[in-house]
């Protein structure tokens, strides 16, 4: 039974906390959280974080404290050989991210970072249809994400402040699946606006994104407004969210196209040449049941076990985080930028 430590008990948190209870491959053992001081039955509570790795024996940690504590949280879970599941972003900069990093492979302690939509099967069926060849060759990627936060979301300190609108709040879940489907960030352009409860960060935005192999995707978002399109109500995937299974994505290639969360694949008769002359009709793709958390979990297991590498790795959360920053910067310069991956490379090592 593999022995997990769990720090932070804010929202995403109290998910692990499920998620822990109903897996039976590890257990809950200690959680550490100076603003909560109670735990789970049985369950070891510790204001720091330190004394908890210190006083426990641990076969691996799940990080789900804000973000600006992942990377010394990360580096203190190196240093005692821990191997970590780390919440996004990766890190609250690409600095402290390169950081840690650089660490974890020095030390040869495996960190997985928790962009869990890479576990949806939606996400991975939309990863085989670009790469079968189906609709073709891909041209370009439009999506959507508007919902109205409530106010008392705001009531959080940090969310009032840079950093804590939904650029890399939410935005970033969705630049990494556009990683995962297209590869590379090559450049962003990004206008934001701050019209709504909190002037100090955005609140909606348009994105453009240019992928390395040429691709081209579009993301308009608000968290102000009430709607039916965006990842949570489409995938119904939070239980906290009631979904709509409105789709918000659609993907365009040479060949066809199709919607997402809920895949629509929408083709010309395969007797005729591609035109918009003639008919088009589109088919339903079943898929499994939905479970990306509780996959993303089993997957750590795995991974502290030594049986396979992290789905998705620290490399892979530093380069989301770097894309996604590099929408923040282009909105706040008003010029096109390109991901900065810190000491000056540019580029990410595998």
């Amino acid at each position: 039974m593999i022995k997990i430590g769990l720090i932070g008990l804010g929202g995403i948190g109290q998910r692990h906390l499920q998620l822990l209870a109903a897996e039976p491959e590890c257990e809950l053992t200690a959680v550490a959280d100076p603003a909560v001081n109670q735990a789970p039955t049985g369950v070891a509570h510790y204001a720091s974080h330190l004394q908890m790795l210190d006083n426990e024996r641990l076969d691996g940690v799940i990080v789900a404290a804000p973000t600006q504590l992942h990377a010394p949280i990360g580096l203190d879970c190196v240093s005692r050989r821990l191997p970590v599941l780390m919440e996004k972003p990766f890190t609250d900069t690409v600095a402290s991210g390169r950081e840690l990093v650089d660490a974890a492979r020095a030390a040869g302690v495996a960190i997985a970072v928790g962009h869990h939509r890479r576990f949806d099967p939606a996400v991975r069926a939309a990863r085989e249809i670009l790469r079968s060849g189906e609709i073709g060759e891909l041209v370009g990627i439009s999506g959507l994400w508007a919902a109205r936060k409530p106010d008392a979301y705001y009531e959080v300190e940090w969310r009032r402040k840079p950093g804590g609108g939904p650029v890399l709040i939410n935005m970033i879940h969705d630049v990494d699946m556009l990683r995962y489907w297209c590869g590379e960030v090559e450049s962003a352009y990004a206008e934001t606006s701050s019209r709504g409860r909190n002037p100090e960060v955005e609140d909606s935005g348009a994105i453009i994104l240019r992928f390395a192999n040429g691709v081209l995707a579009t993301i308009s978002f608000s968290d102000q407004t009430p709607s039916p399109w965006g990842w949570e109500r489409g995938s119904a995937d939070n239980p906290s969210v009631p979904g709509t299974r409105e789709n918000c994505f659609r993907f365009f290639g040479t060949k066809g196209s199709f919607e997402f969360p809920n895949i629509a694949v929408w083709k010309n008769n395969p007797n005729v040449e591609p035109s918009w002359l003639e008919p088009i009709s589109s088919e339903a793709r079943p898929l499994p049941p939905r479970a990306a958390l509780a996959a993303q979990l089993k997957s750590f297991c795995k991974v502290v076990r030594g049986e396979s590498r992290p789905f998705v790795g620290p490399s892979d959360g530093l380069a989301t985080l770097a894309a996604t920053v590099a929408i923040h910067n282009s909105a706040k310069s008003g010029k096109t930028e390109r991901p900065s991956y810190g000491h000056h490379a540019t580029s990410l090592p595998g």
